[in-house]
């Protein structure tokens, strides 16, 4: 009974102290900021040219980096707000199957739901490989993500899971996370050695072999050629 109570003690222990260190690591990442960017923000509503692209809204976040995104209030009007306010959920989705078909598939991964005509709606996506959040989303570098709406833009379509202005107007975005334009990963930091510095095996690495030098030895410790083996 004793070493049971012991066993599971140390399972608990190691949990809380595995889950710890995730949380460090997250946190001095966040606050070292490295290579993290704020991206430019995506304006979800039909004035947004983007979603007009023949090519298609696509990004390419770098983990680390945070992306906004913004439902213009309407009332009152601002210099991004349609006309008559535009009612969306946007879904995150990780299949490229349901951004094609514009349907939500399985449990639905909500991020925002834009129901506000007087006020600005946002939600910010952190691209992060570890969340200290539970329900905080996770990204894997070299993977495709996408963003879609499926509502129709009024009030009665809100709870659309299929179609709607991701259809109608292409309303959807894709990020490719860790990746370029040019298909291939960001070029990783210059690592090559210095020429003359100390390699793996440390400075005795570095050093000169001593050479040898045929005739007589000159004083102890002074490097001789070996004789030529008899056969």
């Amino acid at each position: 009974m004793g070493d049971e109570r012991r066993g599971s003690g140390a399972t608990m222990v190691y949990r809380k102290g595995a889950n710890g260190l995730r949380i460090l690591v997250v946190f001095l990442v966040d606050i070292l900021g490295i290579s993290a960017t704020n991206m430019e923000p995506i304006y979800w509503n039909s004035l947004n040219k983007r979603f007009k692209d023949d090519r298609g809204y696509v990004l390419y976040p770098q983990i680390g980096d945070r992306l906004d995104l913004i439902c213009p209030a309407s009332d009152p009007p601002g210099p991004r707000a349609t006309p008559e306010y535009e009612y969306y959920k946007l879904y995150l989705v990780s299949s490229r199957e349901q951004a094609d078909r514009c349907e939500v598939m399985g449990a639905p991964n909500l991020l925002l739901t834009c129901d506000k005509p007087s006020s600005d709606m946002r939600f910010t996506i952190k691209f992060q490989e570890f969340s200290p959040n539970l329900w905080g989303h996770e990204f894997h570098t070299l993977r495709d993500y996408y963003i879609i709406a499926t509502s129709d833009g009024t009030r009665q379509g809100l709870d659309s899971m299929r179609g709607g202005v991701c259809v109608t107007r292409g309303m959807k975005v894709v990020l490719k996370v860790g990746q370029t334009p040019y298909g291939l990963p960001p070029k990783p930091p210059n690592r090559t050695r210095t020429r003359g510095a100390p390699g793996p095996q440390g400075l005795l690495g570095t050093l000169p072999t001593p050479r040898c030098r045929a005739g007589p030895m000159e004083g102890r410790g002074a490097g001789r050629c070996p004789s030529p083996t008899s056969r």
